[in-house]
């Protein structure tokens, strides 16, 4: 087995040699990502179009089985013809399953993400005939080579608020529009039974695998916590009415508001739901970043815009049918007050916050419950930095919870600015009760 590593290290290094070139970026490297297991590794390039290898550096059997977990969209290439791909692949989780068709000393494959050295999709499980063999695998060992992005040290989570499906571009969005699939794959959709059918009442934001945070006007009657046993929480969902590839129908164990919320004035306005079962993390169903006060050393200018998606109305006064996403600066108080003295005065109380864009473009009924969500990028070396790729994570700093109607209706005024519940004030209470 010794033997076997040093020949690997050795095409590994010759490997280095013909990219360890200026033009070529950083040279490659090789790390035991499976704690523990010694015959795993993985073996890294600065371009993404290289992709980065992994060796399964022992003996195996024809007909073996391998099964592949990563935590993000990629594609797996083998260079030789010792294995096939079994027809379960499962693009969702992103699960490869394949077999060897011949005896082979050890295997090797590429994997390939998105088309930047900064996102690299990590293996989260190897299983070899069924038997796992990467326990606690290191999802953070690119961090420590020059040309990769580092995660916001500060972060008290590193893996929440990131997309995993590959994206050509950007993170950010940075005007109002439509949304694809998989863009926002913690927000989920409130459903109640109202009258012996299940009705749409709004969204929220999933922060961890059992708690989605929303409005607490979402998740009451007349200020009463909604009977569980009428709400669904479903995660994954993109289209309103039709069912799409991800779904995860949850039912509500627990419906936890805050003590201080006063349905009248709306103080307060927020809650926790409580999942029966744990949502599972997929391309389509992440958890967000929940704010914290330290955000503001890593972003520089204090001015923050964020982004609130829903299926709320749109310009034709009715819901949207397929997720919709606005982005919006939060704005001084005064800002607000001075478009409506009387109607912002009463809502800004040191505890929420406004936002938005005085254009047309707004939160909406329908909207409530959902998150004003900011994204944080990752720290970069610019001297590897490409222009088209921004990784970072998003972090939920408020709840929509409500707007100025408008005079002819009981339906928001696009022209005028959204209050939000300030995520921030309440991060405590939404610990104490995660845990």
């Amino acid at each position: 087995m010794k033997l076997r590593v040093l020949k690997l290290l050795i095409i590994v290094t010759i490997t280095s040699e013909v990219h360890n070139t200026p033009s070529h970026g950083a040279p490659r490297f090789v790390e035991y990502f499976c704690k523990g297991n010694e015959y795993i590794l993985s073996s890294f390039g600065y371009y993404s179009s290289e992709g980065y290898s992994i060796f399964i550096n022992k003996p195996l059997l024809a007909m073996t089985k391998i099964k592949l977990q990563f935590d993000s969209g990629c594609a797996v290439q083998f260079l030789n013809n010792d294995t096939r791909f079994s027809a379960d692949k499962d693009t969702i989780n992103n699960i490869f399953t394949f077999v060897l068709v011949k005896d082979v000393d050890n295997l090797m494959f590429v994997v390939r993400g998105r088309s930047a050295p900064n996102h690299s999709p990590y293996v989260i499980s190897l299983k070899i005939d069924g038997v796992e063999n990467c326990r606690e695998p290191n999802r953070t060992y690119f961090q420590r080579y020059t040309g990769v992005a580092k995660l916001f040290e500060k972060a008290p989570d590193k893996f929440c608020g990131r997309r995993r499906i590959n994206r050509r571009f950007t993170e950010l969005i940075v005007s109002g529009s439509g949304t694809k699939a998989g863009d926002w794959p913690w927000h989920a959709a409130l459903m109640r039974l109202q009258k012996s059918s299940i009705k749409y009442i709004g969204g929220g934001t999933l922060i961890s695998k059992y708690l989605v945070l929303t409005a607490a006007h979402c998740a009451t009657i007349n200020g009463i916590p909604v009977n569980p046993e009428i709400m669904n929480v479903v995660l994954g969902k993109y289209t309103l009415v039709a069912r799409d590839i991800a779904l995860q129908e949850k039912e509500v164990f627990k419906v936890i508001v805050h003590d201080g919320f006063n349905h009248r004035t709306l103080n307060n306005d927020i809650a926790l739901l409580k999942l029966t079962t744990e949502a599972i993390y997929n391309n389509y169903v992440q958890p967000a970043c929940i704010w914290f006060d330290g955000i503001y050393d890593h972003l520089g200018p204090y001015d923050i815009k964020g982004t609130v998606v829903g299926w709320g109305f749109d310009n034709t006064d009715t819901l949207s049918t397929k997720l919709k996403s606005a982005a919006m600066p939060q704005l001084p108080d005064i800002t607000c007050i001075a478009f409506d003295p009387v109607f912002y005065s009463n809502f800004l109380n040191g505890k929420r916050f406004c936002a938005g864009n005085g254009n047309g473009t707004a939160a909406c009924n329908g909207d409530s419950g959902g998150g004003f969500m900011v994204f944080v990028q990752d720290d970069l070396d610019r001297s590897y930095y490409l222009e088209d790729y921004i990784d970072g994570a998003w972090y939920v700093k408020g709840i929509v919870s409500v707007s100025l109607a408008r005079s002819d209706a009981s339906i928001c005024d696009p022209s005028a600015y959204t209050i939000f519940t300030d995520v921030a004030v309440y991060r405590d209470w939404i610990l104490n009760n995660m845990s």
